[in-house]
């Protein structure tokens, strides 16, 4: 690989930090948001709701913006209305304030997500999607443990303010390194993202299934996020800051995971890779609903969720590179992520709602139920898709 080339990945790693860093942050800092703010449990929901309809509305787009602007000026303006948007939220006196700034956070992350993604399903190998997700990781470990120290302080608008400057610094250095970015000309814009209908990709073998896992698998991941802090703060009775490092636990075994599967990609093929991941997702979401009288093995059990998590997303984004042609992937891709978003955007503000109505002591349980349904739809991609491989240059 070229010079350049490795230089410009540095910098599309380092992005994907700040895609990461603000998504746990709402849901590490729940428990005293809520009572500092003066609103229920089940409103975490409504902000959820917001930003990933926002995100729907972004990524559902992204191959009209690919088609217009060049993927390194869409990624630079993400950050900074994403980093700016999180420093305002900590000015806000009311939940209702926090809801308009769902729209940079969501619309952001969805720029972000799809045009970086398609660059490197497009270009790189299997190993630097997983590292690049990796990075995703990275910062989304980063955000929720150092909301836990500022909880810690008693304080959760001073997290919000320290990652919202940290994404304002990436967003530097990524105007720094806008000479690095190899020029996206008209002409190669309309070649990789042409005007596709939606009915047509829907025809493409085996794009369905692969929607629905994004669907099921993005569900998952918030439902860890999002809830897993709320589920042992309540059920288990630990304190602000215990409960926050369960969602750190989670996101850090996703980052090592994901570092882990790049190593892995190759000597184990992406489809087999998914398929241990999903194992491990039911094996740990069974041992959930346990019942230790030692916390720390709950730390085990959530570390393994998020190592079995952790190839699923890369490989499955990996694969559409292999498996989907050259016209129809930012398009497919765009489905996948537009779609997937109701995973947090439906799912599970709806999970919310009947943790609200019911007890969040279910929580277990509907991991167990989501868990394997999404092991039953990774088998049917794989056996829909095992004989289609596309087999594409690298272009960088």
């Amino acid at each position: 690989m070229k010079k350049k080339s490795i230089f410009l990945l540095l910098v599309i790693y380092i992005t994907f930090i700040a895609l990461g860093l603000p998504d746990a942050l709402l849901g590490s800092a729940w428990n005293l948001v809520r009572v500092d703010l003066n609103t229920s449990l089940g409103t975490l929901g409504i902000m959820t709701v917001m930003v990933y309809l926002m995100s729907i509305f972004a990524t559902y787009n992204a191959p009209r913006l690919l088609r217009i602007f060049q993927t390194k000026y869409i990624t630079l303006t993400s950050v900074i209305f994403t980093g700016v948007a999180l420093i305002l939220i900590s000015q806000v006196n009311h939940f209702y304030q926090i809801l308009f700034f769902a729209i940079p956070l969501g619309l952001g992350a969805g720029a972000i997500d799809v045009s970086l993604n398609h660059y490197l399903a497009a270009h790189y190998e299997a190993k630097h999607m997983n590292y690049l997700h990796s990075f995703y990781g990275i910062g989304v470990t980063a955000g929720p443990s150092i909301m836990a120290y500022t909880l810690s302080q008693n304080s959760w608008r001073m997290g919000y303010i320290i990652v919202g400057s940290l994404l304002l610094f990436i967003a530097f250095l990524l105007f720094l390194s806008l000479k690095l970015w190899a020029k996206e000309t008209d002409e190669h814009r309309q070649l990789h993202h042409p005007n596709i209908k939606t009915k047509d990709i829907l025809k493409t073998k085996g794009a369905i299934y692969s929607i629905a896992i994004f669907v099921i698998y993005v569900h998952v991941e918030s439902l860890a996020g999002v809830w897993i802090a709320s589920y042992f703060y309540i059920v288990k009775e630990v304190d602000y800051a215990t409960a926050a490092l369960f969602a750190t636990s989670f996101y850090l075994a996703l980052t090592i995971g994901r570092l882990t599967s790049g190593f892995l990609s190759t000597k184990i093929t992406a489809r087999k890779l998914i398929i241990i991941g999903s194992s491990l997702m039911i094996l740990s979401s069974i041992f959930l609903w346990f019942k230790f009288e030692v916390i720390a093995i709950y730390f085990i059990i959530v570390f393994i969720l998020g190592l079995g998590a952790a190839p699923i997303y890369p490989n499955m984004m990996f694969l559409n590179g292999r498996v989907f042609s050259r016209e129809k992937l930012s398009k497919i891709m765009s489905l996948q992520m537009g779609i997937g978003y109701l995973g947090f955007g439906l799912l599970t503000p709806a999970a919310g709602a009947l943790f609200q109505l019911t007890t969040i002591k279910i929580y277990p349980l509907i991991m167990m139920m989501m868990t394997v349904f999404l092991g039953f739809l990774i088998y049917q991609y794989i056996m829909k898709t095992k004989d289609v491989s596309i087999i594409k240059k690298d272009l960088i």
